[in-house]
């Protein structure tokens, strides 16, 4: 349930992603070039992620299932799902747009963010859960390398998909550094680790995340296995993923807690962008009154993060 809180942070924010948005930049230069860069970061996640979300804080946890072609993140969503809702792909990046995986009586709460997902209603999923398969992250088509990452945007939690053979990989671990600079909720999985290497791989995962800033990001092995005619993983396999997730939606502390996290964090990313836009922006980047504008929309942006506190 929303806090009066929230409601202040959500008219802060609607008034300052208004300013933003009436930004002209009539001068090509370094500074200009820099400024424009962070405020369109900053616009971005308003747009995507925190106003949506500020309106409806009680709406189902969106978890997005990211990582490179190959990875398993059908097959895991379908492991969860206990169905065949999105197609694996191994050799191919099959995943084109994103597709949100929900009970049917829940209505996703980001429609106009997701206008281009596929949407399927399943009764293999808990209330208060929306999964959402991502595009690949490293991708041979343009239209999957630019969704992948807005996808990933609107996400309150993201699960970071690998595999035993490439958890080392650099694109996904890119993306991980802007998740762990939102301080944003995260997992990872790692798919089919051989029995034997699975505390190696988990201890070398482990410490791989906690030097990236994510030492408190839940991780799951999961043990090679051979997959079914349909391409469905044993559920032993994905049993232990799934019950996190099950007891995410089912528990409202639980669940808060990583949206609060989330939240936070890309409050605190929008509101330090544009006051870094503001700080190192030379004099012909803003004029007076919107410098004045701006400072003031931050400033109210920071009052109602204290009161959320």
């Amino acid at each position: 349930m929303a806090q009066p809180s929230d409601e202040r942070m959500y008219d802060a924010l609607s008034v300052l992603r208004r300013l933003v948005g009436e930004i002209d930049f009539p001068f090509d230069s370094a500074s200009s070039a820099k400024t424009r860069r962070e405020l369109d970061d900053a616009r971005t996640l308003l747009d995507h992620y925190l106003l949506a979300r500020l309106r409806r804080m009680d709406a189902p946890l969106l978890v997005a299932v990211g990582g490179s072609t190959g990875a398993g993140k059908s097959t895991l969503v379908n492991g969860i799902v206990g169905d065949v809702v999105t197609s694996p792909g191994v050799l191919r990046p099959t995943t084109r747009i994103p597709v949100l995986v929900h009970h049917p009586d829940d209505t996703p709460e980001f429609p106009a963010e997701h206008v281009l997902s596929e949407q399927r209603p399943v009764d293999g999923i808990p209330r208060g859960l929306t999964l959402m398969d991502t595009p690949p992250l490293a991708s041979v088509a343009d239209e999957s390398r630019s969704q992948a990452p807005a996808a990933l945007e609107t996400a309150d939690l993201w699960i970071f998909m690998t595999t035993a053979a490439r958890y080392a990989d650099a694109v996904p671990w890119q993306v991980l550094a802007r998740a762990a600079e939102r301080r944003m909720s995260v997992a990872a999985v790692v798919n089919r680790v051989p029995p034997g290497a699975v505390n190696e791989i988990r201890s070398h995962l482990a410490g791989l995340l906690a030097s990236r800033g994510l030492g408190d990001a839940p991780l799951f092995a999961l043990e090679e296995a051979t997959l079914d005619s349909s391409g469905m993983m044993p559920p032993h396999v994905v049993e232990h993923v799934s019950r996190w997730l099950h007891e995410l939606a089912g528990g409202d502390a639980a669940r808060a807690a990583v949206v609060r996290r989330t939240v936070d964090g890309a409050v605190s990313h929008v509101l330090s962008r544009v006051s870094s836009s503001l700080a190192q922006a030379e004099v012909d980047v803003f004029d007076d009154a919107a410098r004045a504008d701006l400072t003031e929309a931050v400033a109210a942006g920071w009052r109602a993060r204290g009161e959320a506190e």
